[in-house]
């Protein structure tokens, strides 16, 4: 058995890429025979990278209780977009949730 070294195509990963990998693989496996439904595949104004000084302004707007929609406005992204970045701080317990998810 050839040794990382001697062998430069061998890929090297951490325990945690490896327990994704063993992750992902077991659930294909699960899941190979039955139709698949991927969330947000197909959104193309879903913006998933943020920035912390948007967070804090998001979180600012956030405590005023400005709707999304105005919040999406001044932050110039798409609804969607911050609509996702609510949900993450929400289940996070970054923020708090509006009563009854008053959110718009």
């Amino acid at each position: 058995m050839k040794n990382s070294l001697e062998d430069p195509h061998q890929v090297i990963t951490s325990t945690s890429e490896q327990k994704a990998i063993g992750k992902i693989e077991a659930f294909y496996l699960r899941n190979q025979r039955r139709s698949i439904y991927i969330a947000l595949e197909e959104v193309e104004d879903a913006d998933f990278f943020w920035g912390r000084t948007e967070i804090k302004e998001f979180d600012f707007w956030w405590k005023k209780d400005t709707p999304l929609t105005k919040i999406a406005y001044e932050m110039e992204r798409t609804e969607t977009a911050v609509l996702l970045l609510a949900l993450d701080r929400v289940m996070k317990g970054k923020i708090k949730p509006r009563d009854g998810w008053r959110i718009w």
